[in-house]
């Protein structure tokens, strides 16, 4: 199996530039960067060093994805035990302009990486390497993937600044120390040309660079042409989407001349584009050797699983283990150890019955199995039922009471042993959904297969109420919802009172699945009129779902549910909604919100399709943690409410000492 992509090795190098803030002005001592690109060994280190500056996309504290939306919640923003003061405290409402949290625009609150010195460091390597009298020793098919490999990770940077500042300074050269401090000034550029200009950058490039890693050992992490192809495709999508394609809400955002940054005529043709680029990308990566990952794949544990097991690890594996086949751009490896240790249950089975010892033996318990990370009750209720379709649209549950008493309780019998504990009290919510929901959450009740008991019949579970093993024992480190992101975390980590095993693996920046969906949304929305849905959107849906299980002959199902068509029509009480645009937009958002829940997509899609002033408006909910029994356990509580999410929220602010800097630059409309 060819594998596209995988983890770049972690080299941090201290290389030559230093610069206190975020101008692409060269450094003065040229005659070490001589010596630097004087041979291709030091070549190389520089090029890795270009490398360095890609954020791991694991970071629950650091990429606002992951924590700075409503999808998962923290119990806390400080205390001597866990801290989150970048990301969760945007999700608080506490964005500002005098010192901005996730500020990746200075390399500040917290980002730690300076995006604009990254793009600096580009423009240096490819001032260097395009001259043929340097680097003498390296090849020109090296010297042509190297240049590739800079341009395309110059418009990944530029694309990162985008999705959080809209408009953009473009940084397309270094300036040389001597220019003057006018010529040094950058201002915002409008939307449309930020991204023909990074589209550009890679389209330009990406013939040059490898269609897959051969030199596993030493190259994973490495840009390939469907890593380029994809990022293209990403682009083109956030430029489509209405945040950036005729939102009127920013028609008052205006550069020194008066002209909108962001167009102000919607047009068909972007979504048009981004489909065809989809389609490219997807072309590109299929070819060389990508695909949806199943557990088939591995059958050292995969054969003689119960299906229940097989489809909710299918989801698992699909972001965790380590240079799957769906993978398309990949890299880092730090940010998933302290990912999983934040997302694990404790859920040891010496310590199931919360025997007070806690404190003696729970050292490595509490910080790496801290369940901080915590899925809120909404990210819960996403998820389709058994039928493949929303829980509030699901005829089986109205009609028998389920979906209006989901917060009530019963006893989970013999037939859900795979995925709840036998005997086990727990919410109405939890029983006849989707294997992607079991896949994906950990809850009090449900089996979690693997931590070093993989035999189906003898599961590890989660205890999650007060003062019990998974729940609030010690005062710190406990899910404050009552759920647990089961799904970033490696079925083999083997974690227990005084030893510990966390198998890292490089967080996928976009895989085969999130491609799957950007060309149904795109598909759809590209196609005129309101009832003339291609039949390609349903079919790539149809892929993501039955790798899944959502699917006939799965799970005792008789239809074939992997067709919205098919599951909306039998199941759902509104059966024509898969048949227009709209209905099919309201369909292909909750499926991605499904199938990359807790992968750090959903707040940026919120801000995307202009949804978060609607959906991040609403207050954070989970269980009552506290509770000790059934009855207080499973009461809905509200655990806060933030203030309205506004039109200045969907883009960051730029430090107010940055505008005195530069008078050039126009602040972030709103701020």
């Amino acid at each position: 199996m060819k594998k596209i992509t995988k983890y770049i090795p972690t080299i941090i190098l201290t290389l030559l530039c230093s610069c206190s803030d975020y101008l692409d002005i060269v450094p003065d001592n040229v005659t070490t960067l001589d010596i630097v690109f004087n041979n291709r060994n030091t070549a190389e280190r520089y090029l890795a060093n270009c490398y360095h500056f890609v954020p791991d996309h694991g970071s629950v504290k650091r990429i606002p994805g992951m924590g700075a939306g409503h999808e998962c919640w923290f119990y806390t923003t400080n205390d001597s035990h866990f801290d989150n003061e970048v990301s969760f405290y945007i999700a608080r409402g506490l964005q500002n302009i005098d010192a901005p949290y996730a500020n990746y625009w200075d390399g500040e609150g917290g980002s730690n990486l300076p995006m604009f010195r990254a793009i600096r460091e580009c423009n240096i390597f490819l001032d260097y390497v395009r001259d043929q009298h340097k680097v003498n020793d390296l090849t020109d098919s090296e010297r042509k993937r190297w240049i590739a490999e800079v341009n395309v990770l110059k418009a990944y940077y530029h694309f990162f600044l985008f999705e959080h500042y809209g408009p953009i300074p473009i940084v397309d050269k270094a300036l040389p120390v001597s220019t003057d401090p006018e010529g040094v000034k950058v201002t915002r550029m409008p939307v449309d040309q930020i991204v023909d200009y990074m589209v550009k950058l890679i389209d330009d490039s990406y013939k040059d660079l490898p269609p897959v890693i051969t030199m596993e050992a030493t190259e994973m992490g490495r840009l390939t042409q469907p890593a380029a192809l994809a990022l293209k495709a990403k682009i083109l999508l956030w430029a489509a989407s209405p945040l950036f394609n005729g939102n009127k809400d920013y028609a008052n955002f205006r550069n020194e001349e008066g002209k909108p940054f962001i167009n102000q005529e919607f047009s068909r043709e972007k979504w048009v584009r981004t489909a065809e680029a989809c389609k490219e990308a997807i072309e590109s990566a299929e070819t060389n050797g990508c695909q949806l990952y199943d557990c088939s794949m591995d059958m050292s544990y995969s054969q003689d699983l119960p299906e229940e097991i097989f489809y909710s690890m299918n989801i698992r594996q699909t972001v965790t283990e380590r240079f799957n086949s769906e993978l398309i751009w990949s890299v880092g490896k730090q940010g998933t150890n302290e990912l999983q240790n934040l997302s694990m249950a404790c859920i040891v089975p010496s310590l199931q019955q919360g025997s007070g010892n806690g404190q003696v033996t729970g050292s490595i318990l509490q910080s790496r199995a801290a369940g901080v990370y915590a899925p809120t009750l909404e990210t819960a209720e996403q998820f389709y039922s058994k039928n493949g379709v929303p829980i509030d649209e699901d005829k089986e549950w109205l009609t028998s009471g389920n979906y209006d008493n989901r917060y009530t309780t019963r006893q989970v019998t013999s037939a859900d042993k795979y995925n709840m504990r036998t005997g086990w009290t727990t919410a109405v919510l939890h029983f006849n959904r989707e294997p992607r929901f079991y896949g994906s959450l950990g809850f009090d009740g449900s089996t979690w297969y693997g931590n070093g008991r993989t035999d189906v019949n003898d599961l590890n579970y989660v205890d999650g109420k007060y003062g019990r093993n998974s729940g609030n024992k010690w005062g710190f480190n406990y899910s404050i919802t009552g759920y647990f992101a089961k799904k970033v975390v490696y079925y083999q980590n083997a974690i227990t009172q005084s030893s510990q095993v966390v198998y890292e693996y490089p967080f996928p920046i976009i895989r085969l699945g999130d491609l799957y969906l950007m060309y149904a949304e795109s598909l759809n929305e590209a196609t005129e009129g309101d009832n003339n849905v291609p039949e390609e959107v349903y079919t790539y849906l149809r892929k993501v779902r039955e790798r899944s299980g959502l699917k006939k002959g799965v799970l005792g199902q008789t239809e074939d549910i992997g067709d919205v068509r098919v599951a909306w029509e039998k199941y759902s009480n509104d059966p024509t909604k898969p048949k227009t645009k709209d209905g099919m937009r309201s369909i292909i958002k909750q499926e991605r919100k499904i199938e990359l829940a807790l992968e750090g997509h959903q707040y940026n899609d919120l801000r995307r399709w202009k949804d978060a002033s609607k959906e991040l408006s609403k207050s954070i909910k989970g269980w009552n943690v506290q509770g000790e029994i059934e009855e207080d356990f499973y009461k809905v509580t509200t655990l806060f409410v933030p203030r309205a999410f506004t039109t200045k929220d969907y883009l960051w602010p730029i430090k107010k000492q940055d505008l005195q800097v530069d008078d050039k630059l126009i602040q972030t409309y709103g701020w």
